[in-house]
């Protein structure tokens, strides 16, 4: 009986041993479990630091993209197709000119010298002397007795009166005022193409500021 209750008595005591072990491997268990959980936001944070410079490369793309949209849709057309420069002093040769070596176009210069009068009569000059060609729209005009060549611009703007070589009426009549200056109208053609001659003699009325021509009146010569 003794030797029973004996071994009765080990294997309850092998029994209690054997469930404080399982006891003791339940709280590690948790605790690893608890540890990879919280590695969980490592992760999510790691994610969401790598979006922040995704989208602002595509923010700067976009931003990026009006600087480069500086192209002329225009380029092949004349400025004076696409703005309205009545009353410019200069010629359009010239304003076109202009618009091909900068690769935009001129603004509109509001005439001078032919307006209400007043503040433009002290930039008025006239000037006496033989006409004679410098480019298109741009033309010269020697002064009587000598002294410097003024060049002047031709333009819409310009009242250019004819008393023969320049141009003379419809039927051919010379046309001259008490002063035996020209009162026939030309155009900028027949005037380009009478200062090429170097020959007729004209009074030309200009802006100084502006060095546009206001009237270029031609003097008859019988």
């Amino acid at each position: 009986m003794r030797t029973r209750a004996a071994r009765w008595g080990l294997s309850t005591a092998v029994l209690v041993a054997a469930g404080l072990a399982l006891t003791a491997c339940g709280p590690d268990n948790g605790n690893s479990a608890d540890g990879s959980s919280t590695t969980s936001p490592v992760a999510t944070g790691a994610t969401q630091a790598t979006t922040p410079p995704t989208a602002t490369s595509g923010q700067g793309s976009t931003q990026a993209a009006p600087s480069g949209t500086s192209t002329a849709g225009n380029s092949g057309e004349k400025c004076t197709d696409r703005i309205d420069y009545a009353g410019d002093p200069r010629s359009n040769a010239e304003i076109n000119s202009i618009g091909e070596q900068t690769g935009s176009c001129p603004s509109p210069s509001p005439a001078t010298g032919s307006g209400s009068g007043g503040g433009d009569a002290d930039n008025a000059h006239t000037v006496v002397g033989t006409l004679e060609y410098l480019a298109p729209g741009k033309l010269i005009v020697k002064p009587q007795g000598g002294g410097t060549d003024q060049a002047f611009y031709v333009s819409n703007a310009t009242t250019i009166l004819g008393a023969a070589a320049i141009c003379s009426g419809p039927d051919g009549n010379v046309t001259i005022g008490s002063d035996d200056y020209g009162t026939t109208k030309c155009t900028e053609s027949q005037l380009e193409k009478a200062a090429k001659m170097s020959s007729v003699t004209v009074r030309v009325t200009l802006d100084r500021t502006s060095g546009g021509a206001d009237t270029v009146a031609e003097r008859y010569h019988p």
